[in-house]
């Protein structure tokens, strides 16, 4: 299954930053989850149950306790002992790497102003990852040029986004699914929004 239609199963991916956030995101609509904190061990087990569910489950690297975020051995951890679906970075030789190996591979951009916004393009566009997590991402503005300029290439909104009106903002901008951390916003569907 290509990224961009395991994205489209549900336009929320529960964003995780604790163990009970993470029991909620199992129990909730949401077809994907971003793990955005705690440790290995903690990974491991949210990644057995998400499995169970047939749920997707990435990692941001930089975010979990125990794994390293420059060594691309870790990578290898989070396919061959974790089960992680894939990994969220901002570094492009783990993008790189990701892909070769056969993990799904999405590019964390934090677009703070327009120089962010040309370099977040053009790495990109040179990279060619498997998606493009954009932050903030209640700026319908940003996610049009990135949708935009990258057609064929999902974009996650991530960040800042609060309500439904924001969820929906942000999807009738060209974003593909957003990542947010409020379950009370895990189980919208695409009709709800």
């Amino acid at each position: 299954m290509t990224l961009l239609h395991r994205l489209a199963q549900s336009p929320i991916i529960a964003a995780v930053r604790s163990e009970e956030a993470g029991e909620l995101a199992l129990a909730s609509g949401a077809a994907n989850l971003f793990v955005m904190d705690g440790t290995v061990d903690a990974v491991v087990r949210l990644a057995k149950a998400a499995r169970s569910q047939s749920k997707g489950l990435f990692v941001h690297l930089d975010l979990v306790r125990g794994l390293s975020s420059t060594d691309k051995e870790s990578l290898v951890l989070l396919r061959d002992w974790i089960g992680a679906d894939g990994v969220v970075t901002p570094k492009a030789h783990l993008v790189k790497e990701a892909k070769r190996i056969g993990l799904y591979a999405i590019l964390h951009l934090f677009v703070i102003d327009s120089r962010a916004l040309s370099a977040g393009l053009s790495l990109a566009e040179s990279l060619r990852p498997d998606a493009v997590e954009i932050m903030p991402g209640a700026i319908p503005k940003i996610i049009g040029a990135f949708a935009d300029a990258l057609p064929d290439i999902p974009v996650v909104a991530s960040g800042l986004i609060d309500n439904a009106a924001e969820a929906a903002a942000a999807l009738n901008a060209g974003a593909t699914s957003l990542s947010v951390s409020s379950p009370s916003l895990w189980a919208l569907t695409h009709q709800e929004l």
